[in-house]
């Protein structure tokens, strides 16, 4: 873990050995360790257009099964919704779990970086005591300004991604659950250093051009009409 957490406080100084400036450094830091992942990202976010596509289209047939279906207790009737749902599926081509893995595997590779920076920055955090940054009177302490500006990356992180939802209510819900998100992460990392936040606002700040480009360059394929036919009968 020490070697780990060495990495990050080595690359932190040696950013601010170029810039001069430890609160740039970590600007610097958010932006390289966002390019880093982007290739995964990339896949991610290909895979998730698709997915999101195939879900609204399959979703009223999905409804319709259920509605003919209710609240059956017969396992021979589950059976039988069971089978007809992943009729559906293998027809149009769609796997619930299909962008499980990448998304896993980008969760696996952010997750032991944030926390790398995190205790990179708790251990330089005697140097960043008396380091400023813009307004930033101190790297090592909270900063109101800077936290809200970094609740703010992330509402707008929310904003950009296209819902995968047609009716209102389904929409109205994941925004729901998009707030309880923010207010979450807002409460957890309310305290947290500026050196810390400010390293994490810039990888959501250079997240937000990079996801408002792939979702206009990732186009989901077209649904054939043979499909979407089979589908429908097999709900009939």
């Amino acid at each position: 873990m020490d070697f780990f957490i060495n990495i990050f406080s080595n690359l932190i100084n040696w950013l601010n050995s170029f810039v001069n400036d430890y609160g740039l450094a970590l600007v610097l830091l958010g932006i390289i360790t966002k390019l880093i992942i982007l290739p995964l990202y990339v896949k991610q976010i290909q895979v998730s257009v698709e997915l999101s596509e195939k879900m609204k289209k399959i979703r009223p047939y999905l409804l319709k099964l259920q509605e003919k279906y209710g609240n059956t207790k017969d396992p021979q009737a589950m059976q039988e919704l069971y089978k007809k749902q992943m009729e559906l599926y293998q027809n149009l081509g769609f796997n619930p779990i299909g962008g499980c893995f990448t998304s896993i595997l980008l969760s696996f590779i952010q997750l032991p970086i944030l926390a790398g920076v995190f205790f990179a920055v708790k251990k330089e955090i005697s140097i960043l005591e008396n380091v400023s940054f813009l307004w930033i009177k101190s790297l090592a302490k909270p900063d109101m300004i800077l936290f809200l500006l970094y609740v703010l990356s992330m509402y707008l992180s929310f904003k950009v991604m296209p819902s995968s939802y047609d009716d209102e209510q389904s929409k109205k819900q994941a925004e729901q659950i998009q707030i309880i998100m923010l207010l979450m992460f807002s409460f957890l990392f309310f305290s947290f250093p500026s050196a810390f936040i400010l390293y994490w606002l810039a990888f959501n700040l250079t997240s937000i051009p990079i996801n408002i480009v792939l979702y206009k360059i990732f186009k989901p394929k077209e649904i054939s009409q043979e499909q979407l036919a089979k589908i429908s009968k097999i709900t009939e």
